[in-house]
């Protein structure tokens, strides 16, 4: 009797490891100002680091000379990432690769939602840099606020 509750115990638990394996995070937001889509794996031998990270933005209201409208978003992009549960918060940076030089910057940072621990809802802040004043500074060409949700599956 031991036994079986013994093995139902361990193929309950392993069950539960594949299930979290498989977990993904999906962010979305649309609005005046972007349209946003992320996704991500989490990885099982780094503790639940993110992986697979990829995503397309789209910037709605952009005159930033030379810019991309519509970038996708890549693992290399993804800079810095934080989940514990409670919140979940993503950083991409990236450069141009031709043409005049620009940053883009993206922000996510979410909190679980009380009622739904596998949504998380927060805002984002994406900020486009390009040349330099006479300090040697980048200048702001494009900065933008707004609300992003968050979904684990």
């Amino acid at each position: 009797m031991c036994a079986r509750i013994a093995i139902a115990l361990i193929a309950a638990l392993t069950g539960s490891c594949e299930a979290l394996a498989a977990q993904r995070i999906y962010c979305v937001a649309d609005d005046a100002n972007l349209k946003m889509s992320l996704e991500s794996g989490f990885s099982t031998e780094k503790q639940g680091a993110l992986e697979h990270f990829r995503g397309v933005l789209t910037l709605k209201d952009s005159k930033v000379p030379g810019l991309v409208e519509t970038m996708r978003l890549t693992s290399s992009m993804l800079k810095q990432h934080w989940m514990d549960g409670s919140e979940l918060r993503l950083q991409v940076y990236t450069e141009s690769q031709s043409g005049p030089f620009a940053t883009l910057e993206l922000t996510v940072d979410t909190a679980v939602t009380p009622d739904d621990k596998s949504r998380f809802q927060g805002g984002y802040t994406v900020k486009v840099q390009t040349g330099t004043d006479a300090s040697g500074n980048l200048q702001t060409a494009l900065s933008r606020d707004g609300r992003v949700v968050c979904e684990l599956k």
